[in-house]
């Protein structure tokens, strides 16, 4: 199956959605994993069995970092909408056949 222009266009954006969402919610992610992992070696060193201790330490992590990222996340998503806006045009103008 060859592949028109507009097809291999409305895949880059597909592409550029997925990196840009990607982008966005990495930081709190990466927080959650790093949190997760010193609270996990924590509770092995010490044998705490506590679960509450690593659900609070992983809520306290999302709540510091949604509002520490809370502007690059708005940026990335803010860039992300405008991308799409500017070429709904030429998406919707196409034969998809």
């Amino acid at each position: 199956m060859v592949m028109s222009s507009h097809h291999l266009y409305s895949l880059q954006l597909l592409n550029h959605a997925i990196l840009d969402l990607a982008a966005a919610v990495s930081p709190v992610i990466f927080g959650i994993l790093i949190v997760g992992v010193l609270i996990a070696i924590l509770q092995g060193a010490l044998q705490i069995e506590e679960g509450a201790l690593a659900m609070l330490a992983k809520f306290a992590v999302v709540l510091a970092l949604s509002a520490g990222a809370f502007e690059l996340v708005f940026s990335t998503l803010q860039h992300l909408a405008q991308d799409w806006i500017t070429n709904a045009p030429h998406l919707i103008d196409r034969d998809w056949s």
